[in-house]
């Protein structure tokens, strides 16, 4: 092999271990994908010299984060990482004191003397009272603002009233209904569509031409369409096929990850009053199959409807499910809510134990 081709192996070396969602996140309003009418928005404001609390609704995956960061750079200009700051509001609710123990950007702030609670309150007002570095305000951009408690919500409330001349807030949450009155009352809400199957393919087929990546415009199909409008996914999806990860088999099986004989055999345990086994099986789909819990509620209510159940118990369960469902958006621990759909699935044939697989 020629010197020429091995700096070429070499340079695509490098090229395989950075990854395209690092690589091709937007440092501009151009370079975001779809998003016109917010983009519209976000400059209007930023030209306006007034700028505002905001409050980005939208799926995930789909750019609020990304937006935030532009917003920052073209108020701030090079140095806008110095007057930006962000924090996960489900890091902070859901793994507690070991997150905030372990963060580099938090951990300076931590009191272990204190609860999670009461940290949040202390970690939020140290950050939204440091001075600005050559501007007039900063931006604290809090992620997943929906994993924030009722009592976190009100102290985040006083902050924002307090700090509302030198720190300006961006909120981003997938569930805004989830976000409490007086905080939406005092941001601009912005929202952010879903990005539609033919867009994402697209951008797909954009950025692995610019890698020269050979992905049909079948796969690039494929992966929008599993990616469901998630951009994150679908680039680190594309990017696993381009270097072969996955396979174009493997891709076509990713959607139905469980087993038929899996959901199967949790139902048949939940019907015999299994509850432990029934557990185990849950978890395994969790923890070492990935499943979401909209993934195993989906995929229960389609093996519910195939079986020979009166209309009455079918009826129950589909409720049970919808509830579920409903309770998982609401709450801050999916599997909470997965092992409370087991034991009124459990119930239901408890009252109504007649039925064959």
């Amino acid at each position: 092999m020629s010197l020429k081709n091995d700096e070429a192996g070499s340079h695509d070396s490098k090229r395989i271990r950075l990854l395209w969602v690092q690589k091709y996140r937007p440092r501009s309003f151009r370079e975001m994908v779809d998003q016109s009418v917010v983009k519209e928005q976000l400059q209007r404001i930023i030209e306006s010299n007034n700028f505002p609390n905001l409050l980005f609704s939208g799926p995930t995956g789909i750019g609020k984060s990304t937006a935030a960061e532009v917003v920052a750079s073209e108020l701030f200009g090079e140095g806008w990482e110095g007057n930006f700051t962000e924090i996960n509001a489900s890091d902070i609710f859901e793994q507690g004191r070991k997150y905030l123990e372990t963060s580099r950007s938090l951990a300076r702030f931590y009191d272990e003397r204190k609860g999670v609670l009461d940290n949040f309150k202390l970690v939020m007002n140290r950050l939204a009272g440091i001075a600005p570095l050559a501007a007039p305000y900063r931006i604290l951009f809090v992620n997943d603002a929906d994993a924030l408690t009722l009592d976190a919500q009100q102290a985040l409330r006083r902050t924002i009233e307090k700090y509302s001349r030198t720190c300006k807030f961006v909120l981003a949450t997938a569930r805004p209904s989830q976000i409490i009155t007086p905080i939406r009352s005092r941001c601009v809400t912005l929202h952010f569509r879903q990005l539609r199957v033919d867009t994402t393919a697209a951008y797909l087929r954009r950025i692995t031409s610019e890698e020269n990546r050979d992905l049909s415009d079948e796969q690039c199909l494929a992966i929008a369409r599993l990616s469901a409008g998630n951009l994150r996914r679908a680039l680190t999806l594309a990017q696993m096929v381009a270097e072969s990860y996955i396979s174009d088999a493997e891709l076509e099986i990713l959607p139905n990850r469980t087993k038929p004989q899996e959901i199967a055999e949790l139902i048949q345990l939940v019907s015999q009053n299994d509850i432990h086994e029934a557990i185990r099986i849950l978890d395994r789909l969790l923890l070492a199959l990935g499943l979401s819990g909209s993934e195993i509620l989906r995929q229960l209510q389609a093996h519910i409807r195939a079986m020979p159940l009166p209309e009455e118990t079918l009826a129950l369960l589909l409720v049970i499910l919808s509830k579920a469902d409903y309770a998982r958006l609401e709450g801050l621990n999916e599997r909470i809510q997965l092992e409370a759909l087991i034991c009124a699935i459990r119930d239901t044939f408890v009252r109504a134990p007649t039925f064959s697989n």
